[in-house]
């Protein structure tokens, strides 16, 4: 096909499109199927939405000019002035072939004649020398510069075979600009009766304070209890600690927003990191869709609260202790804020001082410290205005977002986080499995099906597996892109069988852990499943139907299961098959992904209402949640259970 005649077969299924004649889906189609080879091998395609041309270079269709066809390029011409024609040469009459002048002409006049066609012969003789001789000996001269031809010449660069990522991600505003951790405090009792080592012990009683929750960037670490010393005093207290209340205020947004013409109450939700319920609530707006030009907008703050009373205690007076002659022995008995002495007399007979008697008291077990999270998060949210997911990537704190595309679903990053495969099931034009670096640049298609879903990648991270149901028999199977910039795959075989399956994950070691169940023995038995890279028999890892969304790290398979009643999350030992929950709430926890060192797993919950990245160490302890995702999932076959979030360096 030419490209004249593609351009001609574009407008007439342009005409059928706005005629009626023809449906979206078969323009996008028929027009998909437009491409021309040119002579240096490249390929071409018009872009359905703008009908300009589309050349693939090598890695991605980029827009371009074709080359003029039939245009071959001109050979070089020398340029060489065309050679003057020669000149006659004059030849001088002799005097006696001269006509004899009349009787007329005076012999002066006869002279000056004469004498210009002499002059005329000579100027003519060498002008003619000059371009037969002169000319053609200077341009032979060394000196002379040769003679060159300018034409224009069209080079071809490839992009880099690898892309690269640049930290800095382009300014996108963050949907959660100010952090939403919620600090974890506990009170640290102390020993208050402590005795000088004096004849006349003292104790002075202090009221620890209530500490005071500050939100900060990283949740602040569990305080350690010290251990309690029991003096042998007499205690008498003069006075008790008198608490008193102090309220701490709400923050103040201090931020707010003019609606523009064409602006959404959930696009501006979107744009500050926030709820739409939040913003509605904090403005008085019953109908989100009543919004007008104009109108002023109260942002609020993600993730405040009211403000709760704290108690801080303040201590009034110190007691003294007083020397009695019977030995007097006391017992501190420590409470969350205020430490309070219970005496106990007994008479042993006359004694002139009381011996303190420390008794040893169990040490508390000291709570280890959240692991300091580093790296970056892809994951994706539901825009309901069209019916498609937005695929973001942010810092693991959820600031820095940026959004990389709509369409686009099921994202996980290539081991060193400089590439990202996603599913465009519904990306116009990238429908398939698609590649791009962390920052949604350079977009490639690298699957041949629509129905191609969940792509995994191998260790090398030079290929991926997935599953499709591109056979159209309602079975999924799982399938491996040989070759990512050919789209060569092949299907996952036990013999001539092809492995059915679904949400693939590709493990370090080359086994793909998948969802499925024993088909070649009816379908029953479902659960985890892994199989080698090259096929082969496959191996049941878990037992119950539920089981889904595996990821791995280190030999352990983390996945979300409801054979607990509601969706939580799970641990598995691939060896052993040991397994362990690792939340438990009445919420929705799912979709869990390693953090590239091991140490913590990121998720989803909907705990407190709405959607949102949570993280625990691997052990399942110091849960806590990182950030809003602003938004929620979709229904059927969008819903949360058939998402992806992914963790990379």
């Amino acid at each position: 096909m030419r490209f004249s005649e593609a351009e001609e077969r574009y407008r007439e299924l342009e005409a059928q499109l706005v005629r009626g004649e023809l449906k979206e889906d078969e323009f996008l189609t028929q027009v998909s199927q437009l491409r021309v080879l040119d002579q240096d091998g490249r390929r071409w395609m018009l872009s359905s939405r703008t009908g300009r041309w589309l050349v693939h270079d090598g890695q991605q269709w980029v827009f371009a000019e074709p080359p003029p066809e039939g245009a071959e390029p001109e050979p070089p011409a020398t340029a060489q002035p065309a050679p003057a024609e020669k000149a006659p040469l004059a030849v001088a009459t002799p005097p006696s072939a001269a006509p004899a002048p009349t009787s007329f002409a005076p012999p002066a006049i006869v002279a000056g004649i004469t004498a210009l066609l002499l002059v005329g012969c000579l100027i003519g003789g060498g002008v003619a020398a000059w371009v037969f001789l002169l000319r053609d000996w200077n341009e032979a001269s060394p000196a002379a510069p040769p003679s060159t031809s300018v034409g224009f010449v069209q080079t071809y660069t490839p992009r880099p075979a690898t892309p690269t990522y640049t930290p800095t991600l382009t300014p996108t505003p963050s949907r959660t600009p100010t952090a939403t951790n919620t600090p974890i405090v506990t009170n640290t009792p102390r020993a208050t009766n402590t005795p000088p080592p004096s004849a006349t012990p003292s104790a002075t009683s202090t009221a620890q304070p209530a500490a005071t929750a500050t939100p900060t960037w990283t949740p602040l670490a569990l305080a350690t209890k010290a251990p309690t010393v029991v003096s042998a005093v007499s205690a008498t207290p003069s006075a008790t600690p008198s608490p008193t209340v102090t309220a701490t205020p709400a923050p103040a947004s201090g931020q707010t927003y003019t609606v523009k013409k064409g602006d959404t109450l959930f696009g501006i939700a979107i744009r500050f990191g926030i709820s739409v319920d939040a913003l509605a609530k904090a403005n008085g707006i019953s109908n989100t869709k009543l919004i007008r030009p104009g109108q002023v907008l109260v942002i609020p703050v993600p993730g405040t609260t009211p403000a709760t009373p704290t108690r801080t205690g303040t201590p009034t007076r110190t007691p003294k202790a007083t020397a009695t002659p019977a030995s007097t022995r006391a017992t501190a008995t420590p409470t969350s804020t205020r430490a309070t002495a219970t005496a106990t007399a007994t008479r042993s007979g006359a004694t002139a001082t009381a011996k303190p008697t420390t008794k040893p008291t169990a040490k508390p077990t000291a709570t280890p410290k959240p692991v300091a999270l580093t790296g970056k998060i892809a994951f994706t949210v539901w825009n309901p205005y069209h019916s498609k997911y937005e695929l973001y990537v942010s810092r693991i704190d959820g600031s820095g977002r940026n959004m990389l595309g709509e369409g686009f679903r099921q994202p996980q990053f290539r081991q060193d986080g400089n590439l990202l495969a996603a599913n465009g099931d519904g990306a116009p034009n990238l429908e398939h499995l698609v590649t791009m670096d962390a920052s949604g640049g350079n977009k490639a298609e690298v699957s041949t099906n629509s129905e191609d879903s969940f792509p995994t990648w191998s260790k090398d991270g030079a290929i991926v597996a997935f599953s499709s149901s591109s056979w159209g028999d309602g079975l999924t199977r799982l399938g491996i892109v040989h070759d990512m910039f050919g789209k060569q795959q092949e299907w996952i075989r036990i013999g001539t069988t092809e492995i059915q399956g679904n949400y693939p994950f590709w493990m370090a070691d080359g086994r793909i852990v998948y969802h499925g169940c024993d088909f070649l023995q009816g379908g029953g038995a479902c659960g985890l499943y892994w199989v080698g890279a090259g096929g082969g028999n496959y191996h049941r890892l878990t037992n119950h139907e539920s089981d889904t969304a595996p990821a791995g790290s280190q030999g352990r398979v983390t996945f979300m299961s409801s054979r607990d009643g509601n969706w939580e999350i799970y641990v598995v030992n691939m060896d052993s098959g040991s397994l362990k929950r690792l939340t438990n709430n009445g919420a929705q926890d799912g979709l869990p992904t390693w953090s590239p060192d091991g140490k913590s797993i990121a998720f989803v919950s909907n705990r407190g209402g709405t959607w949102a990245i949570w993280v625990m160490d691997a052990s399942g302890g110091n849960q806590r949640k990182l950030f809003d995702l602003g938004g929620g999932y979709g229904t059927g076959e969008f819903a949360w259970t058939n998402e992806r979030i992914s963790w990379a360096p």
